[in-house]
């Protein structure tokens, strides 16, 4: 009958030495950072187990100190209905087998839900083993401190976000997952190596008056000295400076010029200027300075940048539009295409006086060619 009695006890301290040995990998192999972010989705096995582990020194060592002494009371239950070797080989085997080994790998593949179901024995056997645990868990607070929330650094959040992207298990599709990792990328970003490089042809000094471009008088026709200088470039951007040759405003030529020729009524040359952001040293990162586009809001949904020209004035004068940006940011979503040939293109009714901007661009090409030409010759 004690016998009986001895083998019913070592069965249950050998649940007991399970549900320890597997609650300690299980709770701890899971992430405090995880375990944060599934509790704020209101995952409730997430919530249960992370008020256990915000004092983790005290939750493993009671842990440990209830396994230890679980697997000690095993053997000397072992020792009292076995002898010699056959108690210390069967007693070895039982643990390592069913105390550690398989609750160990059960639990590390269900840590979650096991844990959860799990938090009001670990929460009982915390005031049972409290006179050892606590002041055991205070010297670790006072050796090694409390443990600390690790978050991703930006390397491994983009490797985690590779991840995601080739696997289909996940809810992050191809699309978001390089939209994130372009965002990712602005920060490394040079604002001297983004954007277009402003053709000299497209500046033109003006004088200034309370920091406002005084435009000369003109005649809204397509033959006007000033019209053919502002269609010179065939950008739709034109910078206009003072004349110290300091950046004032952008106009935006295509809506000037069309305005100005076609459209009837008072014509404001102002409203067709824009405030760029300006910016001088070339060490200056994309995402600093995006900081400073603005929006005027006319209602709550409108998201609309109204400011989002960027003119870097250095060495090489660069413009850098919101549509750079946003070609940037959807850089390996969009499809590529190729540009069509001459054969393909529309041709554009002609306007006297103005030449086309696609004929302007194809001079510009040219143009480009001949200068890198000449310059490989003087080297």
């Amino acid at each position: 009958m004690n016998e009986i009695i001895t083998w019913v006890l070592i069965i249950i301290c050998l649940t007991q030495s399970a549900i320890f040995s597997g609650m300690t990998i299980g709770t701890f192999s899971l992430g405090r950072l995880r375990l944060e972010i599934e509790a704020e989705a209101g995952n409730k096995e997430a919530i249960k187990i992370l008020r256990i582990r915000r004092d983790s020194n005290f939750l493993l060592t009671t842990l440990l100190w209830g396994n230890i002494a679980i697997n000690v009371l095993i053997a000397l239950l072992t020792d009292s209905v076995l002898t010699g070797a056959s108690a210390f080989l069967f007693s070895t085997f039982i643990i390592t087998s069913f105390g550690e080994i398989a609750p160990q790998a059960y639990f590390s593949r269900n840590a979650l839900s096991l844990g959860a179901k799990l938090t009001p024995v670990v929460r009982f056997y915390q005031m049972l083993l409290y006179p050892v645990a606590k002041p055991t868990a205070l010297i670790l607070d006072w050796w090694l401190g409390r443990e600390k929330l690790e978050l991703f650094k930006e390397q491994s959040m983009r490797i985690m976000l590779e991840k995601h992207i080739e696997s289909g298990r996940t809810d992050i599709g191809t699309f978001e997952g390089i939209g994130a990792l372009n965002f990712l990328s602005i920060d490394d970003v040079s604002i001297s190596d983004e954007g277009s490089i402003i053709d000299q042809r497209s500046i033109i000094s003006l004088p200034v008056e309370n920091n406002r471009p005084v435009f000369p008088p003109f005649k809204r026709e397509p033959v006007d000295p000033f019209l053919q200088k502002i269609e010179a470039s065939g950008k739709k951007w034109v910078v206009i400076t003072n004349p110290k040759d300091e950046p004032v405003m952008v106009l935006d030529a295509d809506g000037f010029l069309r305005d100005a020729v076609y459209k009837k009524g008072p014509f404001i040359p102002l409203s067709y200027c824009h405030f760029p952001v300006v910016v001088k040293s070339p060490k200056t990162r994309l995402e600093k300075v995006i900081r400073q586009f603005k929006v005027y809001p006319q209602y709550p949904e409108d998201d609309v940048i109204d400011q989002d020209l960027i003119l870097y004035w250095g060495q090489e004068k660069r413009i850098v539009t919101g549509s750079d940006i946003l070609g940037r940011l959807l850089r390996g979503i969009v499809v590529e295409c190729e540009l069509p040939s001459e054969r393909e293109l529309p041709v554009p009714p002609s306007q006297p006086g103005i030449v086309g901007r696609r004929g302007l661009r194809k001079e510009k090409k040219k143009e480009g060619e001949d200068q890198r030409k000449e310059q490989i010759k003087q080297k």
